[in-house]
This record gives structure tokens, sequence and C-alpha cells, in this order.
């Protein structure tokens, strides 16, 4: 029987998650027992000391780490030396180990272990230096878009010597029951925690374009309050513009704070709007919110940003420009009127996401760490010039006449100046060449 050590640098509840990383690992956990692994799962300590379980399997809360993320390693010395002597216990019981969402800089104290890796998030500093420097047998991205971000980042030497696989996460939270809503309001969603990069502003300001309309008795916005027991980080908050606040309810708009929702509710929850919104800059690596909403039958307005790209050909969720707020609206209001574009969405995500085919792929990378995947990168856009090949990077889109750079933003300088054909050929200002690859708006790849 293999036994497995699961790590989290976030803290876990039994029934509260507090993002799509955390509802994954619940579902590998289950999925890893079910085969019949042994299955131990460990957190950062907590001030909450009662027992906690995903599924039967108790959830470990024994690392003397700070409870909150990211920055779990803002610590005392001599816990993390305390931390270190606790690893070398479970190491020595584990067959292997695998880091959810990774993060984990103490690799040494896994040295005579096979250490499996995933990657959820590559703006924390802890994620990126497991990924350039720290020694995985394998690591597991949820994205097309995040292993072209890390290949398209690195050297090739440095690349080939990574043992990536692409793993895309499941959807499970969704309702078989038909949806029905006659209600003379408009409901927006905005089921993101309240990390000010998700867009609430941004969400509120969209609200307000639909109150302006007069289409609705009211629109309510309704959003996750930031909870002091659960989320931690202090990076986060409720905070938002009064102003844009004040002007949205005097115009028949409610902004709706609500408590957390649990995990077996959220089906429920999605089912209770009208649209879903994904305004923010955040670089999702994959953008769970907006497929578990269309898996219950609720359209899903977002950014061009990260991952979300991805979703342009998933009937019922619209990709727009990032902060172009007349825009987000215009397509609200055309998904309104396609409720078959809907449950067309619904089917393609609950055939291309499913738990079965995820767990299956995160058996095999267990049994077989070393194994190598024959993945390929997905540069879409290709420009050939004086006999060499650049491609627009994978964390950069042409919206329009203008490029959005995940990492820098607008880039405005090159309004106008990079240009896409039908046949998906790259045309550029010769002029700009230089400070195009400068920027990092196109790359080189063999």
């Amino acid at each position: 029987m293999l036994k497995v050590a699961c790590f989290s640098l976030a803290p876990l509840y039994q029934d509260i998650v507090l993002g799509g990383s955390q509802t994954i690992l619940n579902h590998i956990i289950l999925g890893f027992k079910k085969h019949g692994f042994l299955v131990r799962v460990f957190s950062p300590l907590t001030n909450d000391s009662s027992n906690t379980f995903i599924g039967d399997v108790k959830i470990e809360s024994i690392l003397k780490l700070k409870d909150s993320f990211p920055s779990p390693f803002e610590v005392p010395l001599f816990d993390i030396n305390q931390v270190g002597e606790t690893v070398k216990e479970i190491s020595n019981w584990a067959d292997r180990i695998y880091l959810h969402g990774d993060g984990w800089i103490l690799r040494k104290d896994f040295a005579n272990n096979q250490i499996i890796s995933s990657i959820h998030d590559l703006i924390y500093q802890e994620a990126i230096t497991s990924v350039y420097e720290l020694p995985s047998n394998k690591i597991i991205v949820p994205s097309q878009y995040l292993y072209d971000t890390i290949k398209g980042s690195l050297t090739e030497e440095k690349f080939n010597s990574k043992n990536l696989t692409i793993i895309e996460n499941c959807i499970t939270n969704y309702s078989i029951n038909p949806k029905s809503n006659d209600s003379k309001n408009l409901t927006l969603l905005f089921p993101h925690r309240p990390d000010p990069r998700k867009g609430l502003n941004l969400a509120i300001e969209i609200a307000l374009g639909f109150s302006k309309m007069n289409h609705w008795n009211k629109v309510i916005l309704k959003v996750p309050k930031f909870n002091v027991i659960y989320d931690k980080d202090s990076k986060n908050s409720s905070n938002y513009d009064d102003d844009l606040y004040e002007e949205f309810i005097n115009n028949d708009g409610i902004l709706l704070f609500h408590d957390w929702i649990p995990s077996n509710k959220m089906a429920e929850y999605y089912s209770s709007g009208d649209l879903t919104l994904c305004p923010g800059n955040f670089i999702e690596s994959f953008g769970i919110v907006p497929l578990e909403s269309v898996a219950n039958l609720t359209p899903v307005l977002c950014s061009s940003v990260g991952s979300l790209r991805d979703y342009k050909n998933i009937s019922g969720i619209e990709i727009i420009p990032y902060s172009d707020v007349k825009e987000f609206v215009r397509k609200g209001e055309l998904l309104l009127q396609n409720e078959n574009k809907i449950i067309e969405g619904k089917e393609q995500i609950l055939n291309n996401f499913s738990l079965d085919k995820m767990i299956e792929k995160y058996i095999l990378a267990i049994t077989f760490p070393n194994k190598k995947t024959n993945e390929k990168f997905s540069f879409d856009y290709k420009l050939e010039l004086n006999n060499e090949t650049y491609y627009l990077a994978p964390w950069c889109s042409i919206e329009n006449t203008k490029i959005y750079h995940d990492y820098y933003g607008w880039m405005d300088k090159f309004d106008d100046q990079i240009k896409i054909t039908s046949k998906n050929k790259i045309i550029i200002n010769n002029n700009l060449l230089k400070e195009a690859l400068k920027e990092r708006i196109l790359i080189q790849q063999s």
C-alpha cells in the first residue's frame, strides 16, 4: 500500500474552502483514499484545536507555520527548525510526498522521498522559487496557460530539467435541477476571496452599469465578506470605493455582503444568480469559478487575463478586455437573452472537466512520478522576420488594437503597432521589435 503524505501551506477546514485550490485538494485526497493509498494530510497549526477531516482522513494541523497564505514562512527561525524536525518524521513514514500548491521551500527535509508538487498560482514568491530552483520528481500544472508561461519564461536547459505535466482541475459543484428565476431583480455574483486584485470595485462599476439600464427593479451584487476567522491574509480586505458605492446605491443597487458559503452549498449559491462576474486582474492559473457557475446554468463575464482566456470557446462564458466596463455590460445583456448557450456550456464543462479524469491522472503522477509526458506548448501567434521566429508571449493578449500584459497591464506604447492576420501571423512596426522583446511581449522559442 503506497503511503502518501500531502502538504498544504494554506490552512485547511472541514467545510469551508477559501479558494478553488482547496476544493481540488479535497477531491484529490478522497481519490487517493478510494484508490487504496494510505493518506495523511498536513497543514499549518491553527487556533482551532478541534478534529477536522476530509472524508475520513484527518487534517493534521501540526506545522508551526503562519496560518495564512501567502506568507506562511513569516515565523521565527526556531519554528522553522521545529517544522523541519516534524517533516523528517513524516518523511520517514511516507513513500511519496505530495505538495499541493507547492511553495514548500524546505526541500532538504524530503531528501529521501520522491516529490510530486502541484502549482496553482505562479505569482507568489514561494511557488516561483519552487518551480525555478527546487527539486521535484514531477510538477503538476492545471492549465495549458500555466505550462506555456513556464515554458516561455525559462531557458531551454532549465525547462528541460523539469518534469511538467498538465492535469486540469475538475468541476463537481453543480445541480441536476433545472434553474428558474422569474425575479424582477438582477442578481450578480462575485464569488471570490477578498483579494483586491479579484476586482471588487470593477464589479460594483459593472453592477452600476446594469442599474443605469433601468431594466430591473433592483440590481443586487452578492459578495463574500472578509472573514477574520478563516481569511487571515493581511493583504485581503472587503474595502471598496465609497463614491462608487454611493452612486450604485442611488441607482437602485444593493451591495449584499454575506458569509462564506460552505462547499456543499455552492451549487445552490451559483444557481441564485443571473450572472457571475470575474472582472479582476489576478493572474488565474485555472479559473474554477467560471466553470462552476456555468455548470449551474449561470453565465459568466470574465476579464481576458491569465488562464481565463482559455475559456473563450466555452458557451456561456464571455471574455472581455480588462476594465472595459461598457463591454462587460453589453456582453452580459446578450448572455441573459441566450439560455440555450448556457445549457450547451454546461455540457461542454461536464464532459471536459470530470472528476474521474482528474483523479486518474493524479494517481498516475503519484505512482510513476519520474515518467515524462509529451506535453506540447501552445503559442498561437507567430512572427517570422529576418530568418528569426518570434511568438506572442502566453502572458500577453491582443485586445482589438491594444496589448494587455498579465504582469504589466495595458501596454499603451504598442497601441495599433502589433496586429494579427487571419492566419494568426503577427505584424509589427519594425521599429518596436526590440522594445517588444525587452518588455517580453514577444519571445523566441527553439
